[in-house]
């Protein structure tokens, strides 16, 4: 498969989901920060991520890797009015076999409203669009919430990996979910 670049923005009924830019750096860094604890469960960077020029740094990174198509990483907006709500992206991307995986998070205020459900319907269409037959979600298997997002968008339970990584000095059994292109 060749590789390729996604458009640089996604819209969804509800959300537009748009490449990093690095005047985002603020604002990214404020919602770390101010659900820091909750994110820093499951998302092992949130320790990282310190100052906003660690933010800044990281929209580096996700520039960077959307010109060697390595990885596309989004901010997600709500379309009604424009606000910044986390972040969604493809990444882990095997070209020669067409499969990637999706990793997202969202601030703890907009959780259950359906936004990261959504988002992930809009990156695996594109994800699919652009050629590739099967896409990837995995998650710790203590990680419920985010569990609930592929389980509601019928992706299927491949694997249980125990012990996979290790998070917060501790190892963490993984669920990896999939969903393949119809054809």
């Amino acid at each position: 498969m060749e590789k390729i670049k996604f458009l640089p923005q996604i819209i969804t009924e509800r959300l537009v989901l748009r490449r990093h830019d690095l005047d985002q750096a603020e604002t990214v860094f404020r919602y770390i920060d101010q659900d820091r604890q909750r994110l820093r469960q499951f998302l092992p960077w949130v320790d990282e991520t310190k100052t906003v020029d660690d933010s800044r740094a990281y929209i580096q990174l996700t520039l960077n890797e959307w010109e060697t198509s390595g990885g596309f990483d989004f901010g997600i907006f709500r379309k009604s009015d424009g606000l910044y709500l986390g972040n969604a992206g493809v990444h882990t991307i095997d070209w020669i076999n067409k499969k990637c995986e999706l990793g997202y998070w969202i601030l703890g205020q907009f959780e259950g409203q359906g936004y990261v459900s959504e988002a992930v319907v809009g990156l695996q269409n594109a994800a699919f669009d652009a050629g590739f037959n099967c896409v990837q979600i995995r998650c710790s298997t203590l990680n419920i919430k985010s569990a609930s997002v592929p389980k509601r968008l019928n992706y299927k339970l491949e694997s249980l990996i125990q012990n996979d990584l290790t998070e917060q000095g501790v190892g963490r059994d993984t669920l990896v979910f999939s969903l393949n292109k119809k054809t």
